[in-house]
């Protein structure tokens, strides 16, 4: 009767905090249990586009543009692994713009990927002009720290984690503005060590140097 009403509001409340425990248990149980990399031969490259390409496919609103070497790039790397953090940190891009066009309508949300080699390292650019970084940034890499509504705390943390495995390094710092007068966002910036990548021909050189050995040892 009368109690109805208050009946329903704490039940939804239990129900939505009841999914907001699960959602964080799920997230710990990753982190927590996160397997060592089993690193194969991929084409990071192929392996980004298609990480872009899903989520532009599904966030239609925001623009994507994604710069590659015009060479295959081969990495050791657990691509499925690789895939979950790209994949992450992608998201969280949007979802920073979609709070920055809560109160900012324009200009229109876009991230900025690309991939790079420099001979030592290949690295691994994310820029948005969403709602930009918290004065503590480096505390996101901390479990349970967020500054999300919804967030869980463990979506960065599982995210360094998967990069610090594959020996790399992951970096957050405000990204520069797209254009004049445009808001600065975020820039996650990963760098994994030459040693766990290459370029696809020297990857083949190396196949056929370890063939010709094996038959001069026959």
């Amino acid at each position: 009767g009368e109690e109805r009403a208050s009946l329903e509001q704490y039940a939804d409340v239990i129900v939505r905090q009841t999914n907001d425990l699960r959602r964080i248990v799920d997230e710990f149980s990753k982190f927590a249990r996160m397997p060592a990399p089993e690193r194969k031969p991929t084409d990071f490259g192929k392996l980004l586009s298609d990480t872009v390409l899903l989520q532009e496919t599904g966030r239609p609103n925001i623009k994507y543009s994604l710069v590659l070497p015009d060479h295959a790039v081969l990495a050791q790397v657990d691509a499925t692994m690789m895939n979950q953090a790209l994949t992450n940190l992608l998201k969280n891009s949007a979802e920073a713009i979609d709070v920055r066009l809560e109160t900012q309508e324009q200009p229109q949300g876009e991230i900025r990927v690309a991939l790079t080699t420099d001979g030592e390292e290949l690295k691994i650019d994310i820029q948005d002009n969403g709602a930009g970084l918290p004065e503590k940034a480096s505390r996101l890499f901390e479990p349970y720290v967020t500054h999300r509504q919804k967030g869980t705390g463990l979506g960065l943390p599982i995210v360094k984690k998967i990069i610090e495995d594959h020996g790399g390094t992951l970096e957050l710092v405000p990204a520069p503005s797209f254009a004049e007068g445009a808001p600065a966002g975020a820039w996650a910036h990963i760098a994994l060590p030459q040693a766990a990548s290459g370029r696809a021909e020297d990857h083949q050189t190396e196949i056929n140097d370890n063939k010709t050995l094996r038959e001069s040892m026959q």
